[in-house]
């Protein structure tokens, strides 16, 4: 394993949601909230974000995150190239080294509107033997009742502070090719298709699925 391999996993381990909420806090540069817990600006109110690892989930949390990603995209995947494993995405979802970031808002009386899943892991790159550090988004979902209220730019916004903080050279994320709505989102903030997809190997046609990455300056 690479040197810097190790030190993806390394923080990986540190990335726990006090440790993550600081940081957070810190790059915000408000020092609002405390502990797991930061405020962030979602339009002209002010919301609540957490930072939690899946210990930190309650029973309830688990359910509504499962909930709204078979909402969301269960058809999508039902109908792509791999099909639907349920069990094995749940295990995807709730992995030990799985972070949430979970959105309150106001206006639904602080119930959960939308969150983002994401790991700390490593990549080769195509250009040299050294490998990238990354934080991948495994997920971003937004309840229908948040859509197009910002509520997915203020969760990638929040991850890509979490990556800087950190220390990641960028953020990747998997959308299907089905999926032009998540696509169009993605550019508009800032997300190209990344050196390590299909496409750039003459397989585009082989998959139903982009590799996107944002560089972390």
């Amino acid at each position: 394993m690479p040197k810097r391999a190790h030190l993806a996993v390394t923080l990986a381990k540190q990335a726990s949601q006090v440790a993550l909420g600081d940081k957070l806090r810190d790059s915000y540069g408000a020092g609002k909230g405390k502990g797991k817990s930061v405020e962030v600006q979602l339009r002209d109110q002010t919301a609540r974000l957490d930072v939690l690892t899946p210990k930190g989930l309650s029973a309830a949390l688990r359910d509504w995150i499962w909930t709204l990603f078979e909402q969301n995209m269960r058809t999508l995947y039902e109908t792509s190239s791999e099909g639907y494993n349920p069990a094995e995405k749940r295990n995807e979802l709730f992995h030990p080294d799985s972070r949430f970031l979970i959105l309150y808002t106001p206006a639904l009386a602080d119930k959960p509107i939308g969150y983002c899943i994401f790991r700390f892991d490593t990549e080769e790159t195509a250009s040299d033997d050294d490998d990238e550090l990354y934080d991948v988004a495994y997920e971003l979902q937004v309840d229908p009742a948040g859509q197009r209220q910002g509520v997915g730019r203020v969760l990638m916004e929040a991850l890509e502070r979490i990556a800087k903080a950190w220390k990641m050279d960028k953020t990747m994320l998997t959308v299907f090719k089905a999926n032009r709505e998540a696509i169009l989102f993605y550019e508009k903030t800032g997300y190209t298709e990344d050196e390590v997809d299909p496409g750039n190997f003459g397989l585009d046609d082989d998959v139903d699925y982009w590799i996107m990455s944002k560089t972390i300056s």
